[in-house]
């Protein structure tokens, strides 16, 4: 896929276009117009974004996964960039709920970035929507991704951290939304992990600490019992190939699945991550893929199976 399927019409929203989020005007700096692809009515809906690190733990992924889950189905917009990682678990578990979700972009609403993401892109497209200030065939550079990020905060009610670095996009993204005067959320990570120190920064800074859905769902009023009941609790437990056949994984192939998350990572890398060496590790990856937990990509890069 190479951009919006045919008969997808973009639109361009002016500021004093009635569609025009007039939060994305109390901004310091608001773009003077936005370019929208999908449902415009989700402009009017209520939001929360959900961010974090390109290179999340596979805890982070499965956090992010269930928060945007929970989030979508008690009826809130998942806001979020598209990115690697983080923010496409966010837009995944958001879709996968049957719920909406917006990807604010950094390229053109119709340059799908980055090009692993093209399948999210189109399913965004056919059930959300898809934005930017960006104008149409523009490609990503640098400047766009923080610019993005000041229309997620204006956007959204709520942030919700999940993993990232004391500084990088997120820390960008929470800047933004201290100075709108916004609610941040954080969840709490183990002190040796890299991509724990951000929201632990900012848990230490007055964030409130995300525990679970229902941190979430309070900050709008939601009560957890009106969104999941019953069996609907198992159902929300439920996580796609993220913990398909995981208790049963043993020894070498458990630790390689443990560090294996949706982008890819060099073989070298899951080599260093697990402290196997390359004849136990080439075997468990191996088995990962038949078993069909795991998918060979080029160059020696492996990624968990979608």
């Amino acid at each position: 896929m190479t951009g919006p399927a045919a008969g997808s019409a973009i639109r361009r929203l002016a500021q004093d276009d009635p569609l025009f989020p007039k939060s994305l005007l109390l901004l310091r700096d608001p773009p003077k117009a936005l370019y929208a692809l999908g449902d415009l009515s989700l402009l009017s809906r209520r939001m929360v974004a959900i961010v974090g690190s390109r290179t999340p733990t596979t805890y982070g992924t499965r956090v992010a996964y269930q928060a945007a889950q929970a989030a979508a189905r008690a009826g809130l917009v998942v806001v979020s960039g598209m990115a690697r990682g983080l923010d496409t678990r966010a837009h995944r578990g958001a879709l996968d709920a049957g719920g909406k979700t917006i990807a604010v972009l950094g390229s053109g609403v119709d340059v799908p970035y980055p090009r692993s993401n093209r399948d999210l892109y189109a399913d965004v497209l056919a059930h959300g929507l898809l934005l930017s200030e960006q104008a149409p065939g523009t490609s990503p550079h640098e400047g766009s991704f923080p610019n993005r990020n000041r229309i997620i905060a204006g956007l959204a009610e709520c942030l919700l951290v999940v993993e990232g670095k004391i500084k990088g996009g997120t820390s960008n993204a929470v800047r933004w939304m201290a100075g709108l005067g916004k609610s941040v959320l954080a969840v709490p990570g183990r002190i040796e992990d890299t991509v724990a120190q951000g929201p632990n920064q900012l848990i230490s800074e007055g964030a409130g600490p995300y525990l679970g859905p229902e941190s979430l769902l309070d900050h709008f009023g939601l009560r957890w019992e009106q969104v999941v009941e019953g069996e609907q609790r198992a159902e929300t437990a439920q996580l796609d190939i993220l913990l398909a056949d995981a208790p049963d994984l043993l020894g070498a192939e458990a630790a390689v699945f443990d560090v294996l998350v949706q982008q890819p990572l060099h073989v070298d890398v899951i080599a260093s991550r697990t402290a196997l060496d390359a004849s136990r590790l080439l075997a468990a990856l191996s088995s990962l893929e038949i078993k069909g937990l795991a998918v060979q990509l080029p160059g020696k890069h492996f990624a968990l199976a979608s």
